[in-house]
């Protein structure tokens, strides 16, 4: 092996979120190309190269920009915005990051949390909640994030008498690693196909068994315990169409009547999968570099074309 053996390289264009690239083996550096911007003059000056080595905080690396309005490169390291290299494999939840201002506004399930790093897709658990007890203990998947906020998209909380105040909200990565999971119901409809809501990207499939799990507090007791086939699913709102006719039972409540304790309410798979019999059995897990997006980042802004290198050691020296 030479001292620097590409492993991997590839492009993409861009679509201003973070892209996750999918490695065979560890990298022990990488290099980004942003060819739109090289080309390219901005008022204020874009990231052009890229490059990461192992060793570096996450979201860490080196950044070479244009200054403004010139072809003129500078190098700087930057310390938010750049590479994060995961093993999907690591399923320990992150460090816990405290709610701030108005916590969860229950009118559009925003949560406020100082610079949380947290991206569209990532899973969040939220725990310690004032005024929301009933999500406290229940993961989500973020629909939309900014510097300072993030949504819960698949739940409905206009039914919660206050904003939550308080509260803590921990990253939980590569959850779960086998697919299909149990999964959190924020709603079910009352038809005669019901269709379930779920508060995380679920993996579920046309033709795949699950039970439903509705303790009392949430209402439509007639549907615990009882089994029904996936037969459709949406993705944009999180939810699967049931053959189940639940036309003629209670409604179903959310949140859930009381504070606690109380069990959530559940779907959970079981049997085989329609499509893909082992899709359970088969470990899932990953290594990824995830590359933020931004214009100084380097998965940069939509439409920019990316082309990057990753290359293995064949030995690394890490001195202090």
């Amino acid at each position: 092996m030479s001292l620097g053996q590409l492993i991997a390289c590839g492009k993409f264009t861009s679509d201003g979120s973070a892209k996750n690239i999918v490695l065979r083996s560890g990298i022990d550096f990488m290099n980004v190309l942003n060819y739109t911007q090289m080309a390219t003059q901005q008022a204020t000056g874009r990231g052009v190269k890229f490059e990461w080595q192992v060793g570096m905080a996450d979201d860490a690396g080196i950044e070479y920009k244009k200054t403004n309005s010139t072809d003129a490169i500078n190098g700087v390291v930057i310390t938010s915005g750049g590479f994060t290299f995961k093993n999907t494999a690591l399923q320990a939840p992150e460090a816990a990051k405290a709610t701030s201002g108005t916590d969860i506004a229950k009118a559009t399930s925003v949560v406020t949390v100082t610079s949380h790093g947290y991206s569209v897709g990532d899973r969040v658990r939220m725990y310690g909640t004032t005024s929301m007890l009933q999500i406290a203990g229940m993961e989500f998947t973020i629909t939309a994030a900014s510097t300072n906020a993030f949504t819960l998209g698949y739940i409905d909380m206009s039914g919660f008498a206050a904003d939550a105040t308080a509260g803590f909200a921990r990253r939980i990565p590569n959850n779960p690693l086998y697919a299909p999971a149990v999964n959190w119901i924020t709603a079910i409809s009352a038809a005669a196909n019901a269709v379930v809501q779920l508060s995380v990207t679920h993996g579920l499939e046309v033709d795949d068994m699950v039970r439903l799990n509705v303790p009392a507090g949430y209402g439509m007791v007639q549907a615990d315990g009882l089994q029904a086939k996936v037969l459709s699913v949406d993705t944009a709102t999180n939810e699967v169409t049931l053959d189940l006719d639940t036309s003629a039972f209670t409604a179903f409540a959310f949140p859930a009547s009381g504070a606690t304790p109380f069990t959530f309410a559940t779907l959970n798979p079981f049997g085989d999968v329609s499509t893909n019999v082992d899709q359970a059995l088969v470990n899932g897990s990953q290594l990824v570099m995830k590359m933020a997006a931004g214009a100084q980042s380097p998965a940069g802004s939509d439409g920019d074309v990316i082309y990057w290198q990753a290359y293995k050691a064949a030995v690394v020296n890490q001195e202090p």
